[in-house]
C-alpha cells in the first residue's frame, strides 16, 4: 500500500488552440491570497457556494486570476487574452484538479481548520475535553 509520500501530485492537461496547458490546481495560500484580494470571491465562499457559472459571472480579474493560480503556463495578462470557452475549459479543470472531491467537501474542511486556527471548533470535528 502506498503511503501519502508516493501519491502523484494531481494535475490535468488541457488543450487550448492547439496548445497544451497544464493545469496544477490553485494552492491554499493562492486560495487565501484570492479570497483576500476580491472581496466577491469571498463574500461566494462564506455563503458556502463555488460553482462555475457563478465565477464566470463575476469580474475578469477574478476569473483571470484564479486561471494564473491554477495554470503553470499562464499569468494574469495572459489569461485575460482566453476566449471564455477556453476559460470555462481551464477553471473546470482547475476545479477538478484543486478540489478532487468537490467544492463542498473542500470548503467545509477548509472552513474547519480556518475555524481552530481562529478559535472556533470545525462543523464536523468537534473536540471535547475532560475535567
Amino acid at each position: 500500500m502506498a503511503g501519502l509520500i508516493n501519491i502523484a501530485p494531481l494535475t490535468e492537461t488541457v488543450e487550448v488552440r492547439g496548445a497544451q496547458a497544464t493545469v496544477c490546481g490553485v494552492g491554499v495560500q493562492a486560495i487565501a491570497q484570492l479570497l483576500f484580494r476580491f472581496p466577491d470571491l469571498r463574500k461566494s465562499w462564506g455563503k458556502g457556494q463555488f460553482d462555475l457559472a457563478e465565477i464566470l459571472g463575476m469580474s475578469d480579474e477574478i476569473v483571470n486570476a484564479i486561471i494564473a493560480g491554477g495554470v503553470e503556463e499562464l499569468d494574469e495578462a495572459n489569461a485575460s487574452r482566453l476566449a471564455l470557452d477556453e476559460k470555462a475549459e481551464l477553471l473546470t479543470a482547475i476545479i477538478r484538479v484543486t478540489m478532487p472531491r468537490g467544492p463542498v467537501p473542500f470548503m467545509e474542511t477548509l472552513t474547519g481548520v480556518m475555524g481552530a486556527v481562529g478559535g472556533g471548533a470545525s462543523p464536523k470535528a468537534r473536540a471535547t475535553t475532560s475535567q
